[in-house]
């Protein structure tokens, strides 16, 4: 019975390219596979073996929208989960009007279940057959154990190509474990002759989260700290140590560091009985809650930023060309997704040529230059995460505040969203900021917006990041997915920080990002004016030394710095939000009263904040089981050995 588990991904991940020149750099994975090839086949070059790996690296998962049939090293990607829709829009920083999209589908409307996920309809795929991460996972252990027979390779070569691999394997299964928790651990790659004897069944959390550290202290051993240009793209040993930063830290929140589980496990099915070999309880919870976890944290962000200094900082921010708005603007603008960004430590969803080959710039792009295909309404923001963006000065943004004193007109040099944090400008598409050559008409009947059963921009708002101003040359730019960032490292040291009581270090942190965009330092005295900590969740555990204020405040940073990089839901999730899933989300009306642009008399209206048509499920049916995925009921009644997670 386990022979059809796993095994037919063999044939899958035997593929490699044609016998055209092998390209890196700003080319780095972009070549399609070709034709069937055998093992020897393809370990009998330096060429083939170079391309199984490019394979495992193109099943990597990346923000952006990836359509199928793309014919650019597909894979089931995970950038096309939950039916193109952006990870985001499961959260308060965005809401999906696309009615056929998944998240509207099958999120929103509260008929995700177990079922779901035999058809790969979920966040992140489990589903063995379909997965872009079990194929990926398997070429990487075919690369790891039959590069060493290619003749054209020298030794060190085929060392880092393994730690590369390894890498692979470790993000895939980091990706599996913040989704579903404890998964079945492949060590190597099964063939018929094993397939019968491996062991498939469901591990527990801490023997992933061992499993992913090892593999990324051990790939941090092979790799070199950078690459070179033309290497641009591939592992290195700088990623290694930065996902472990990120595993550490999902093992550290509460959603597994507890003192008690989130929801009671379910037991095994009578087809499991006798495969599961791990207490249920275990896998998506470690039994108990440890200050040592986020010591573990701590230690391994210092460990990051200790060698990047002795290898001269080559991982460093983008800072401004100067001082003002537009400064700031342009070194955020460029910082997430230049190829040659030295911010970006793991890049990824460099299989498509450029953006012109996503699905990307249709489902959260504009309809405008006679487009019609464009514009399906994935990316409108919720007027709840554009308040989250402070004034220049450091203070609240609070829209309705704003219609109180000056009611609700607006012109292009007073309006309510003028003076804020230069990332919202970069992020959302603002009524009246620049666009093109004009302002950005994001009003009912402007060129943005369309009429006002127009999807694309019903919140009053669109997602810009990524699409910048979605002309041609953004068509032609190559893509590139900032999978991790030196930022993340900052915020995840300042949350580490805070929860070991060592707030005043943790502000050095998180100021880091803030100053960046010209904002003035955070204090612990601000923090608490803008979050204050009787209006907070309470974590028994992790309050008792943790300055609660300031932990909002780094979610919130990490929220502005990260919106579209699909970040914002792990941090719902892993810190049990549940008063964030219920919150009420809004959007905004605008409508052009008088005036144009272009006689620079133009007066807009804003109306009071108006909620979302469609609710959440999770708003009035909230259970914690939406922290975590369901797996699929196909592969639990295959009685291999897996349990079903808590509450599906």
């Amino acid at each position: 019975m386990k022979k059809t588990v796993f095994i037919s991904l063999l044939a899958a991940s035997v593929l490699a390219a044609s016998c055209s020149d092998l390209k890196f750099g700003d080319e780095f994975l972009e070549k399609a596979p070709g034709t069937d090839m055998t093992l020897e086949q393809i370990f009998s070059s330096k060429l083939y073996a170079e391309r199984e790996l490019i394979g495992a690296y193109a099943s990597l998962r990346t923000c952006l929208t990836v359509h199928a049939n793309t014919g650019h090293y597909e894979f089931q990607n995970g950038g096309n989960k939950i039916g193109w829709d952006n990870l985001d829009t499961m959260t308060d920083l965005m809401q999906s009007h696309c009615t056929w999209g998944g998240v509207i589908k099958t999120y929103y409307s509260g008929t995700y279940s177990a079922e779901s996920e035999n058809t790969g309809y979920g966040k992140f795929g489990f589903y063995p057959y379909q997965e872009g991460a079990w194929t990926g996972i398997r070429r990487a252990w075919i690369f790891v154990n039959n590069v060493d027979r290619v003749p054209d390779m020298t030794e060190e070569e085929k060392t880092v190509r393994k730690g590369e691999a390894r890498m692979i394997v470790a993000l895939q299964m980091h990706e599996m474990l913040r989704h579903f928790g404890g998964v079945p651990i492949l060590d190597t790659y099964a063939t018929p002759e094993t397939d019968m004897y491996a062991d498939y069944s469901r591990k527990t959390v801490q023997q992933c989260v061992d499993f992913i550290i090892g593999l990324c202290d051990q790939a941090a051993s092979e790799l070199p700290w950078t690459v070179s240009e033309a290497d641009n793209g591939r592992m290195t040993a700088a990623g290694a140590l930065a996902l472990k930063e990120r595993v550490r830290q999902l093992a550290a929140r509460p959603l597994f560091n507890a003192d008690e589980p989130y929801l009671e496990a379910q037991e095994p099915t009578t087809a499991n009985a006798e495969t599961v070999k791990e207490d249920p309880k275990l896998m998506t919870w470690l039994g108990s809650y440890s200050q040592e976890r986020w010591q573990a944290v701590a230690d391994a962000c210092k460990a990051f930023l200790d060698r990047n200094a002795a290898e001269g900082d080559p991982y460093r921010l983008v800072m401004p060309a100067s001082a003002d708005a537009e400064g700031y603007r342009q070194a955020f603008s460029v910082c997430y997704a230049d190829r040659e960004s030295p911010e970006i430590i793991i890049h990824t969803g460099r299989a498509i040529p450029t953006y012109y080959n996503t699905y990307h710039r249709m489902y959260f792009g504009l309809t405008d230059q006679g487009q019609a295909g464009r514009g399906y309404g994935g990316g409108c923001v919720t007027l709840n995460f554009v308040d989250m963006f402070p004034n220049t000065d450091g203070t609240p943004s609070d829209y309705r505040q704003w219609l109180a004193d000056h009611g609700h007109d607006g012109t292009l040099d007073s309006n309510p969203f003028l003076g804020k944090d230069p990332r919202l400008y970069e992020t959302v598409l603002i009524a009246g900021d620049r666009y093109r050559t004009r302002c950005a008409e994001t009003w009912i009947d402007g060129l943005e917006h369309g009429s006002s059963a127009n999807p694309k921009c019903a919140t009053g708002f669109i997602i810009r990041k990524f699409l910048w101003d979605y002309n041609d040359e953004f068509l032609n730019k190559a893509t590139n997915s900032a999978y991790i960032r030196l930022p993340e490292i900052f915020l995840i040291y300042a949350e580490a920080l805070n929860e070991l009581g060592r707030s005043e270090e943790a502000l050095l942190w998180l100021n880091k990002t803030r100053e960046r965009v010209g904002l003035p330092q955070m204090s612990l005295a601000t923090a608490a004016s803008l979050h204050p900590a009787d209006e907070l969740p309470d974590y028994p555990e992790c309050s008792l030394k943790g300055d609660k204020s300031l932990r909002e405040e780094i979610l919130d940073e990490r929220a502005r710095e990260f919106c579209f990089e699909e970040v914002r839901w792990f941090d719902i999730a892993f810190w049990k939000r549940e008063d964030i899933m219920r919150k009420s989300l809004y959007g905004i009306q605008i409508t052009l009263k008088s005036g144009s642009f272009e006689s620079g008399d133009l007066v807009l209206n804003y109306s009071d904040p108006t909620p979302m048509d469609q609710k959440r499920y999770w708003q009035d049916n909230f259970s914690p089981k939406w922290y975590l995925s369901a797996l699929p009921s196909d592969e639990i009644n295959k009685g291999y050995g897996l349990v079903q997670n808590p509450g599906w």
